[in-house]
């Protein structure tokens, strides 16, 4: 997506944000932290298919998401996906072209949301996270913000919206930077700074979670 934020997403999320209020009631916490410019990433745990929505409506810059190309079949879901910047992505094929384009909107100083588990989680707890986060941040010098979200695992279906009984929480982290690599990169070191970035995402989670 590029960096002036397209007509399309503002309305979408104006939209988004007025549906979230009403059905979930969320609270964002500390978005005082979250960086204005400069190639950002969004590290956060994974409960609900809406969670993207919550994450949008708290970050006032564009925010784009990797979703697997099939979430692109149902043709409303696919026209809400092309007007927010969502990249499809083919797992068949590897995945390949998504990370290109996330790479790309991150070399433009954009924002990219990802959930390093790769899934939602089915018992609430974080699951161990995937390298995919990790590598891009490291091969486009972004920052990353820990975000996590609490109270969406609650939503269970598109019309939980008649029974608005529930509330979510979104809290942002301390954003930082991937410093003092070694020149030699590799899946060992992937792991550890993973690591560091699911560590970070569990420190601003409930124990329950």
């Amino acid at each position: 997506m590029s960096k002036r934020t397209p007509l399309s997403y503002t309305t979408t999320k104006l939209t988004l944000g007025t549906f979230l209020r009403i059905m979930f009631r969320p609270r964002y916490l500390d978005r005082d932290k979250i960086p204005v410019d400069g190639p950002l990433i969004i590290a956060a745990n994974h409960l609900s298919h809406i969670d993207p929505a919550f994450i949008m409506t708290a970050v006032k810059r564009p925010v784009s998401y990797l979703s697997k190309k099939e979430h692109f079949d149902g043709r409303i879901r696919r026209l809400v996906f092309e007007r927010v910047g969502v990249i499809p992505v083919d797992r068949e094929a590897g995945g390949l072209k998504a990370l290109e384009n996330a790479i790309k909107i991150l070399e433009e100083d954009g924002a990219i949301g990802i959930f390093p588990e790769g899934t939602r989680s089915r018992d609430l707890k974080l699951q161990k996270g995937l390298n995919g986060a990790t590598m891009i941040a490291i091969d486009t010098e972004s920052i990353i913000l820990p975000v996590s979200i609490v109270g969406a695992e609650k939503c269970k279906n598109y019309l939980q919206f008649l029974f608005p009984k529930m509330s979510v929480k979104i809290r942002i982290g301390k954003p930082f930077n991937i410093v003092n690599l070694p020149d030699k990169k590799n899946k060992d070191l992937y792991q550890i700074v993973t690591k560091e970035i699911m560590q970070r995402i569990s420190d601003i989670l409930p124990q329950t979670y």
